[in-house]
């Protein structure tokens, strides 16, 4: 296995560092986005292996490996509402090295916690590497959402852990309790809920519309997922299913009447949930 991966981590980490890319962002000053630079053949590979999540989403540019300008300001534009600037922002790119020094300088979480149960998570990253396997994810220990589908609420739905993550008393053991199966969901349904509502409130009526298309069936995909991630090949065909529910409930909210669907959306990914004296909805 370890030999098999050799030549892909090799190329890698050839084409992984940072690309530059300044026409992709006009000035964004006040917080750091580093690029993978593209390759054909990597991504190319990225694009199959992420053909699962284009089902379940039924969007083709899910682990598309191709992230455009449009997401990224989106992105960063939620960034810099929820005072987030000091964020590492990675798209499409695979840095071991630089991860591995964030792991060390992260001083947002415990040493104890970025030294356990951090590293576990940058060993996945390192030998599993998202530049392949896709799945756009926030890493707490080093303080870096890692892009590689080119859908703006799923970019949104990390920055929103990361701002969860952010107003904790204890982000190291909260994370760490996050990653255990069912418990998980807490912060993907508090992500998703800031989410549809950072976008009703400030989105275009097509852009709350793609977030819902979204973010439904990845929800219910999450849950399909961890369900039945105990049996063989369960993440896989539960987040199929999963997802498969959460379309299902975009198709009913959709053909509501827009006083109904707030309420069904509400009730559908969470109803007025809060962390004690902290308000997790988007003010």
């Amino acid at each position: 296995m370890q030999r098999a991966l050799a030549p892909i981590l090799l190329a890698l980490a050839a084409i992984g560092c940072a690309a530059g890319h300044p026409e992709r962002l006009s000035n964004p000053k006040s917080l750091r986005v580093e690029y993978g630079e593209p390759n054909r053949f990597v991504d190319g590979v990225g694009w199959v292996l992420g053909v699962p999540n284009k089902l379940a989403l039924w969007d083709r540019r899910a682990d598309n490996h191709a992230i455009s300008p449009e997401t990224e300001v989106k992105l960063v534009e939620y960034i810099e509402d929820n005072g987030l600037q000091d964020v590492l922002v990675r798209v499409n790119q695979y840095d071991p090295l630089g991860e591995w020094k964030r792991l060390g300088s992260n001083r947002k979480v415990g040493a104890g916690w970025r030294y356990t149960v951090g590293t576990l998570n940058m060993l996945k990253y390192t030998l599993l590497p998202g530049r392949l396997w896709g799945d756009d994810w926030y890493n707490p220990y080093t303080d870096t959402i890692n892009l590689y589908s080119d859908l703006a609420p799923l970019a949104l739905s990390e920055a929103a852990y990361a701002k969860d993550v952010r107003e904790r008393d204890y982000p190291g053991g909260y994370s760490a309790v996050q990653e255990l199966p069912i418990v998980g969901m807490w912060h993907e349904t508090l992500a998703s809920s800031d989410v549809l509502e950072y976008v009703e409130s400030r989105g275009t009526e097509e852009e709350r519309e793609e977030t819902y298309r979204i973010l439904y069936p990845d929800y219910g995909g999450s849950w399909g997922g961890q369900v039945a991630s105990f049996l063989p090949w369960g993440s896989v065909f539960g987040r199929l299913a999963g997802a498969a529910v959460g379309h299902a409930a975009n198709g009913v909210r959709s053909v509501m009447g827009s006083d109904e669907q707030s309420e069904f959306a509400t009730e559908a990914i969470g109803d007025n949930a809060s962390t004690g004296s902290q308000e997790w909805r988007f003010q």
